[in-house]
């Protein structure tokens, strides 16, 4: 019987063991299985520094989401989300609909490129996206959730770069100027786009498509305009 109860006790301590490292290590896998499954998604080179699930709680978190651009357009980064933390409500979830009480975003940059045949990065990606969900068999398990409202939005949109390989190559750096932007009780899609659409339009951003600097005004051979004191004074 003591021998029994020894080996129970070590069993015991053992299966504890093994679960506290496993809860430990599970952001790990976490974060492993998110990195691929996104790869696949969208056909990009993506790299994911940690990813926290809380589903019990509503509850979820990345830092540190990196998509990269594809070699054609250079390789490095297209998006740079520093973070992105989510609560919502697991009861509704399960019944296939996103309320969202709390959504922090944090974009670190975005890169778009246009090639020397006037096509950008984002057409690529947006073009590879549809062909693969184009071959999907839409699911319960992956079809699109129905948005049910948003508490409360935090917005922060950090740099834009844009790079033109028609005209000189070299990247121009916008400061998007959106920091920890609060927007509050969207009730659904339609209001969200119409709360965000004037902070993108403040970042330089339009529905998340950068347009090209403002170009300088022309100039002309026209002589300058005579001052009014000068247009008053006849000339001899």
């Amino acid at each position: 019987m003591k021998f029994l109860f020894k080996w129970t006790l070590r069993l015991l301590l053992l299966l504890v063991v093994v679960l506290v490292i496993l809860a430990l290590s599970a952001d790990t896998i976490v974060t492993n299985i998110a990195e691929s499954r996104l790869r696949k998604q969208t056909g990009l080179e993506v790299r994911l520094g940690r990813l926290e699930l809380r589903p019990w709680s509503g509850r979820a978190r990345l830092e540190k989401l990196v998509f990269y651009n594809p070699a054609e357009f250079g390789g490095g980064p297209l998006v740079d989300i520093a973070e992105l933390h989510v609560e919502y409500d697991p009861a509704l979830a399960r019944e296939r609909k996103l309320h969202l009480n709390v959504l922090r975003f944090n974009l670190a940059e975005l890169h778009i490129v246009v090639d020397k045949d006037g096509r950008s990065n984002l057409d690529g990606v947006r073009a590879t996206v549809e062909e693969i969900r184009r071959g999907k068999t839409v699911t319960r398990t992956n079809a699109p959730m129905e948005f049910a409202g948003l508490d409360m939005l935090n917005l922060t949109l950090g740099k834009g770069t844009w790079t033109d390989l028609r005209t000189s190559g070299t990247p121009r750096e916008f400061n998007l100027g959106i920091r920890n932007e609060v927007v509050q009780d969207i009730k659904d899609s339609r209001e969200l786009i119409a709360k965000l659409t004037p902070v993108f339009m403040r970042a330089g951003l339009a529905f998340f498509g950068v347009g090209q600097p403002a170009p300088e005004p022309a100039t002309t051979n026209r002589p300058p305009a005579l001052k009014p004191s000068e247009a008053a004074v006849p000339k001899p």
